[in-house]
């Protein structure tokens, strides 16, 4: 399988594409915001980088009702733009936690970075799409650049599922890597037939670029499993008691946001926050957003997280993947990148 990565960040043309000079802004002044407040580390305001995606907006919700202060813990949430934008974060020790696919952390723990789950929180449910052009042959992908947002298995699986339904290999196709921004533009064009993306770019690529959905990941349900990330070394720095009050507000704000009597108010957050930087989208686009993403309730966390539930087997069903398409770059097991202690004892406790 040929790869081609292109970073839409460095790249001065790419970047030129990306929507509104505000976007930009939001993006610079984000990581300015990091960069001034990173000071002494981990003594003790911690950091979570989020992305503008549904998914993680409960992130959103706990910082700014005080569900973290109830805890009597400091945190404060960064809301990038792209997956990648927080990885680098996370990476350079910028943040503490991250959310993200956990397929994406598998990919990273294989390239030989010290990055462990802490908690499964929820799916993308619908959230995550393939599109293809309106009038394109499926037998016309064999050899063809397939368009993502980041080669990671995560992702690669996702595509997999469908491209297993029309009798293509994963072999067979081109991956070029994108930011989601920048792949719509281009899948408006006409430079992809296909891409897989996610709201709210997927939104624009299938309105303005004659686009079909073919698949979603409700289409292949729990295919997609998203959580929060953090790097061992600091992992070993934060201590338990902490990361448990993290994810007991975590668990406070998927419940306020289940509340119907919430919806207003958690509209203002979504478009204030979580899609900071960005147009405001209307209550029928957030309704679509929010039901593309099925967040984990406190019995359904329990369920994924605990010894031999969901996640494990999600792990498993990945690496047998992997290794099928010569991708299983380092060996991993649901014990060496999994450190659940923590998220079970968040639900466990009153």
């Amino acid at each position: 399988m040929a790869v081609d990565k292109i970073n839409s960040i460095h790249d001065p043309k790419l970047f030129a594409q990306r929507k509104g000079n505000t976007m930009k802004k939001a993006i610079v002044i984000a990581i300015i915001s990091i960069l001034l407040t990173a000071g002494s580390a981990y003594a003790r305001q911690y950091k979570i980088a989020n992305v503008a995606w549904t998914g993680c907006a409960p992130a959103n919700v706990a910082e700014i009702k005080g569900f973290w202060k109830e805890q009597g813990i400091d945190v404060k949430v960064f809301t990038t733009v792209t997956p990648n934008e927080s990885h680098e974060l996370l990476k350079n020790r910028l943040v503490d936690i991250k959310f993200d696919m956990i397929g994406s952390s598998i990919g990273q723990y294989m390239d030989g970075e010290p990055i462990r789950i802490i908690a499964e929180t929820n799916w993308s449910q619908g959230g995550d799409k393939i599109l293809v052009k309106k009038n394109l042959d499926p037998a016309a992908l064999k050899g063809k650049p397939v368009g993502v947002y980041f080669n990671v298995p995560a992702v690669t699986f996702f595509l997999n599922q469908y491209l297993s339904t029309i009798n293509v290999k994963l072999s067979d196709t081109r991956i070029i890597e994108m930011e989601a921004d920048a792949l719509a533009d281009h899948f408006i064009a006409g430079r992809f037939g296909i891409i897989v993306s996610y709201d709210p770019t997927a939104l624009r690529a299938e309105r303005k670029g004659n686009g079909k959905i073919v698949a979603t990941s409700a289409t292949y349900e729990g295919c997609i499993p998203e959580g929060m990330m953090v790097m061992k070394d600091v992992l070993g720095k934060i201590p338990e008691e902490d990361l448990i009050k993290i994810l007991k507000g975590w668990i406070k704000a998927v419940k306020w946001t289940q509340d119907p009597a919430n919806w207003k108010e958690y509209m203002k957050i979504l478009n204030e926050r979580t899609f900071k930087g960005m147009d405001p989208y209307s209550e029928k686009d957030l309704k679509e957003m929010v039901g593309a993403v099925h967040i984990h309730s406190a019995s359904e966390q329990l369920e994924r997280n605990r010894e031999e539930g969901g996640l494990h087997i999600y792990l498993e069903q990945l690496k047998e993947f992997l290794s099928a398409n010569k991708m299983l770059k380092k060996e991993f097991t649901h014990d060496t990148i999994f450190f659940n202690k923590a998220i079970v004892k968040a639900l466990s406790q009153p």
